[in-house]
């Protein structure tokens, strides 16, 4: 059985997507061969003590002037490691800049590197000749690049790469354990009695489309009172969607809860009736939704979801069938599909049913690690 490394600047118990994907996989691989490398956090030594597998951590982080260092440093790590657990191969979960070390590693210590993209994170290095041709070199002598989706694999193929080069391993959820939660105390805190729910759950950008969502909802709510927006998460955008909340005179309608943990979280998806992210690609910033892993989790808890047609999205919506894709900056489409399953609950639990079964049988994260289990 091969040993792996994986290494990767993003990881818990900091939060994230790349994190989660990264720590997705790991925890469902053989913890005897499977080993991490990650930047160091002032609450790892808790999370750490939790897991089966080795984590090991070391400064990763560094401004332009101390990045010559990190790598320097993170190199001689990988050469020690390579002593102490004789690892095999490199699973390198950001590729840039730490995949600089992948070349070195694969020439000094004999051992293949795999390079993991998530879409943002390779188009966001295309406007800088320098770190693209870097890029170019990290991805050239990877075995295999490794796609979040079919929409950053096509991305991938526009940078000179092919089928044979690239494997995709989309994100997966984790199997939820059975929890009884309180769902009348968190109704309570949000006033959620009696009322038709609309979940959001994310970071608070100008990409997910919650501005559209509101302007959609602009009619609705006022001929529908009984309805509410839930915004989950904080971020950059919350002021400003504060604001347009104001000028639509949306205040008793829309809730921002900031962010949540586990179980609170948890408790609002059943607590709703309807999920939606119409995210939106802003080209100029590179800003694109990679997949669009909270579509899972709300499929998972039996809602409809909404999603933008844009970026990775319809790979985590079949439309039609587990919910909607819609044009992301068409707020009269959002507005005529939100209406649709708020009025017609036999679709929307139709919508809801076939996600959880999707999920369950095909979106695990043990369903999706099979891919690299049998990586050569």
């Amino acid at each position: 059985m091969k040993k792996r490394l994986f290494v990767s600047i993003d990881f818990p118990p900091e939060a994230g997507g790349i994190q989660n994907y990264v720590h997705g996989i790991i925890s469902n691989l053989n913890p005897a061969d499977s080993f991490v490398l990650t930047h160091t956090h002032e609450k790892a030594k808790e999370f750490d003590h939790e897991q089966t597998y080795k984590i090991f951590r070391t400064s990763m982080k560094g401004n332009k002037f101390k990045n010559v260092l990190v790598l320097f440093k993170l190199i001689i790590y990988l050469i020690y490691l390579k002593y102490k657990i004789k690892y095999d191969e490199i699973h390198f979960g950001n590729v840039y800049p730490i995949g600089l070390v992948g070349p070195i590693a694969k020439w000094v210590l004999h051992v293949d590197y795999y390079c993991y993209t998530h879409g943002l994170d390779i188009l966001s290095l295309k406007n800088t000749k320098r770190t693209y041709q870097s890029l170019l070199f990290i991805l050239r002598h990877s075995k295999k690049i490794i796609c979040n989706s079919k929409y950053t694999s096509e991305k991938v193929k526009e940078m000179g790469f092919s089928n044979e080069n690239i494997v995709i391993v989309q994100p997966g959820i984790h199997e939820k354990p059975d929890v009884k939660h309180n769902l009348t105390e968190i109704k309570d805190r949000y006033d959620l009695h009696n009322k038709k729910v609309i979940l959001t759950v994310s970071r608070l950008v100008e990409r997910k489309g919650h501005d559209v969502v509101l302007k959609a909802l602009k009619t609705i709510c006022r001929d529908n009172p009984d309805i509410r927006y839930v915004i989950c998460g904080d971020g950059p955008y919350r002021k400003t969607l504060e604001k347009i909340v104001h000028d639509y005179g949306l205040n008793q309608s829309v809730i921002f809860t900031g962010t949540l943990d586990n179980d609170e979280l948890e408790g609002l998806y059943l607590c709703s009736n309807i999920f939606i992210m119409p995210s939106r690609e802003i080209k100029e910033n590179g800003d694109v939704e990679g997949f669009g892993i909270v579509f899972l989790e709300a499929n998972y808890y039996g809602l409809p979801v909404i999603g933008g047609n844009s970026g990775g999205i319809p790979e985590a919506v079949l439309d039609q069938t587990t919910g909607f894709l819609v044009d992301p900056l068409n707020a009269e489409e959002i507005r005529v599909k939100l209406k649709e399953l708020l009025t017609n609950e036999a679709l929307a639990k139709q919508m809801g049913e076939n996600g959880k079964k999707w999920v369950v049988e095909k979106c695990f994260w043990k369903h999706r690690v099979k891919i690299i289990e049998q990586l050569n």
